[in-house]
């Protein structure tokens, strides 16, 4: 597994990125965690996420995002803060993204 590798979310993916799924649109948290996180993660053991080139991160995207690893795919809550970390001048934004994160519970299996 390589080290790490830094995922520029606004040259990469969408400097608005915003919703769900694709009911709000194509930059949403569904297509970016399955995208990009999720293969990220298979091949490094750190993912740098960096918001610096967003016009803002809302809670609707960060929360299906980041939350969504622990929500749907599996990922413990520990791994996930070890392995994802943010850059970005608003610590506002770290602050709710790890609010999602320490608040998310797996959902029940059938």
């Amino acid at each position: 597994m390589k080290a790490r590798i830094t995922i520029d979310v606004g040259n990469e993916f969408s400097d608005m990125p915003f919703g769900r799924d694709d009911k709000d649109g194509d930059a949403n948290g569904y297509r970016f965690r399955k995208e990009f996180l999720l293969k990220a993660l298979e091949e490094y053991e750190h993912v740098v996420i960096d918001l610096s080139n967003v016009l803002g991160c809302p809670s609707s995207f960060s929360d299906e995002a980041f939350a969504g690893l622990i929500i749907y795919e599996g990922f413990p809550k520990e791994e996930v803060q070890r392995r994802i970390s943010f850059i970005t001048e608003y610590e506002s934004i770290k602050t709710n993204i790890a609010k999602y994160i320490s608040e998310a519970k797996p959902r029940a299996q059938k």
